[in-house]
């Protein structure tokens, strides 16, 4: 799939480009006889559909908006400057950039998958590709597609359904959530029944793609309590989970630090991905440039010193200190990373020339999806042109193992299922630690998952399922993270000190010179005269662009059902 990508992002354009959405609802109509000079073979369906999976095709979505409102909203990561920080102290409106290319993207997304869904068809089949090629080509983009909803939904709430690139901006409308829901639904229903048991090319949806999804979800709308179909979606958010648990073939990657290097793309645990390749700006993963601490860690560019783990996040890893996920998902005082830094690189506080490194106010930095320089990658960093060559993972089997353990619990407050006690323990394995319990809460079931997912992007959404359950429970658990809390360092001691063995967030007594009798405080100590970040239950919902609300004047009416 990697050489068909290479190719796709010229070739997408020549095909579908009229459909383009660049600027939500920028509607041209589409060129037929462009796509019936194109649609010519198999060859070259494959060679569309493959564009759908591609980091440019998803890189308004994937570049900020992914990991702003998956990381910094959900409270795992900590980074303040300008519109990005808002997603942090959620402060932003309806004009944040990042906000707007978030919508944009992902009806960027949905844009070209109908014009696959709809396009495609009749070129291809006036050409002769056969109906299977034609009917796999339909199902990839219609599963593709349903994932952007996904996105759209859990954000949003209620937003508009578009299956037409050429409806007119005055004719777009919301639709409820739970009609999103069950547009999605639809969606993975047929991808299930039409896509094949195995990925024709590495990293291509399957029917256990569509059914993982579709575990995710039922139990997303099972999550609803105040629907009366709670419990049945429970029930087949647990069935779905089960089967692709028992039946796809699908295992757990045994080296969970590996999972977020090049090496690992499309193992047997990666469900659904962001292709990424290093051919360019825009082809590739940014994490790798946007997280790293420094040029150390890179060996060039690297714009994430101010980037760190919440202190709340570090918390819930103090309580498992042995677990190893914990120096895959961040690094702090004392760690080394042989496969960082071109062949090896030791994280300290402070540098000794007490200049080229210095600690933020978490005392720590991302280290998930940070893969290091080329020497470290395969030659994969792509650090000058920000296209690091590792995948970015939307759905993954520990998610689905997860999934299953939440649906057994249901609207419950834990469970001893022998299934879900089984594939909890998996996870809690891969990671170094031992697990033999007989039951499992739903707060073990949120830590687990934190742990597990940080800084995927993906804690946002069980924080939503929370709050659907019970919305104190949400702004409560939110809130208690008390993500204004950070450190300022004391200049009583040299950086010598502040790098001692143990020194980092959980390691020492917090004292402030004020209150120490002797003047010097410890070598680092809370600062408490920052406000504290309040969520509210309005907060759950992001704001409509004001561009899209601009352009498309119905929107902010009333939402209405889809007629399906």
């Amino acid at each position: 799939m990697k050489r068909i990508i290479k190719i796709t992002g010229f070739v997408l354009l020549i095909a579908i480009g009229a459909v383009s959405c660049q600027k939500f609802l920028t509607i041209v109509p589409q060129d037929q006889q462009v796509l019936e000079t194109y649609y010519t073979s198999e060859e070259a369906v494959n060679n569309n559909t493959a564009s759908l999976y591609t980091a440019f095709i998803w890189q308004p979505f994937h570049m900020f908006f992914m990991w702003l409102a998956g990381d910094l909203m959900s409270g795992d990561m900590f980074y303040t400057f300008d519109q990005e920080g808002q997603f942090y102290y959620m402060t932003f409106n309806g004009g944040n950039k990042h906000l707007t290319d978030g919508w944009n993207g992902l009806y960027n997304v949905i844009s070209f998958c109908n014009g696959v869904i709809n396009g495609m068809p009749p070129a291809a089949r006036g050409n002769g590709v056969s109906e299977e090629v034609i009917t796999r080509g339909v199902a990839e983009a219609r599963c593709i597609r349903a994932i952007a909803y996904y996105y759209l939904a859990e954000y949003w709430g209620d937003v508009p359904i578009i299956e037409d690139n050429n409806m007119s901006s005055g004719d777009i409308v919301r639709h409820y959530q739970s009609d999103v829901y069950e547009f999605m639904r639809r969606e993975f229903e047929y991808a299930k029944d039409a896509l094949p048991l195995t990925p024709y090319q590495p990293g291509r949806c399957t029917k256990w793609t569509a059914k993982s999804w579709l575990a995710k979800l039922h139990l997303t709308m099972a999550s609803h309590l105040d629907d009366a179909n709670s419990a049945d979606n429970f029930a087949k958010a647990k069935a779905y989970a089960e089967d692709v648990i028992n039946n796809s073939g699908l295992s757990l990657y045994p080296d969970f630090g590996d999972l977020f290097y090049p090496l690992s793309n499309n193992n047997p645990e990666s469900i659904f991905a962001i292709q990424c390749t290093s051919n360019g700006y825009g082809y590739g993963s940014m994490r790798n440039v946007h997280h790293s601490r420094n040029a150390l860690v890179t060996l060039g560019l690297a714009y994430g010193p101010g980037k760190g783990p919440t202190l709340s996040l570090q918390e819930i890893f103090n309580e498992t200190p042995n677990d190893l996920r914990r120096a895959s998902t961040f690094m702090r005082n004392g760690d080394h990373f042989g496969n960082l830094g071109g062949g090896g690189y030791d994280y300290a506080n402070y540098s000794d020339d007490e200049k080229t490194e210095t600690p933020n106010e978490m005392l720590a930095h991302v280290r998930k999806y940070i893969i290091g320089g080329n020497q470290d990658c395969d030659g994969l960093s792509g650090n000058a042109d920000q296209d690091a060559g590792g995948n970015l993972y939307l759905l993954r089997l520990a998610d689905v193992y997860l999934c299953y353990v939440e649906a057994c619990i249901g609207e419950g407050t834990s469970t001893s299922d022998a299934l879900a006690l089984d594939v909890f323990g998996r996870v809690q394995n891969r990671a170094g630690l031992t697990f033999s319990g007989f039951e499992i809460t739903y707060t073990d079931l949120i830590k687990e998952r934190r742990k597990e997912f940080a800084f995927e992007s993906n804690n946002i959404f069980d924080i939503k399922r929370m709050f659907y359950r019970n919305q104190t429970q949400a702004i409560n658990y939110l809130n208690g993270m008390e993500r204004h809390r950070q450190y300022y360092n004391s200049t009583n001691w040299t950086p010598a000190d502040c790098n001692a063995t143990g020194i980092y967030h959980g390691g020492f007594a917090v004292v402030d010179p004020e209150d120490d009798p002797d003047g010097k405080g410890s070598y680092f100590w809370y600062n408490t005269n920052i406000s504290p970040v309040t969520f509210t239950p309005d907060l759950m919902t992001l704001k409509i662009p004001t561009e899209t609300v601009v352009k498309t004047p119905r929107i902010m009416e009333d939402p209405q059902h889809y007629n399906f």
